[in-house]
């Protein structure tokens, strides 16, 4: 399972907030989702980094609590990889 997490090109991740908000933060570049009013979901590629995102956050006010990777679940592990597989570079060979 983890060698199979580790050839995913992005990670999901939760972060839970101090104070509530009810406007999705900007965060250009990410995929973002709110789930709640505490809590932030952000798809993350590899050649991204967490210091930005952070940073981002912290200029718009968000203080992060807490963060934690969200287990992804085989299916969507399995669907992801089967995408990489049939994509543009498949179809070229």
């Amino acid at each position: 399972m983890a060698g199979v997490i580790r050839k995913l090109s992005q990670e999901t991740f939760v972060l839970n907030f101090r104070s509530a908000t009810e406007a999705l933060p900007s965060l250009p570049g990410y995929v973002a989702r709110l789930v709640d009013d505490h809590t932030l979901e952000v798809e993350v590629k590899r050649e991204q980094g967490m210091n930005d995102i952070f940073g981002r956050l912290s200029q718009q006010g968000i203080e992060v609590v807490s963060m934690r990777n969200k287990v992804n679940r085989l299916e969507e592990l399995f669907m992801r990889l089967v995408e990489r597989k049939d994509g543009p570079a498949a179809e070229a060979g």
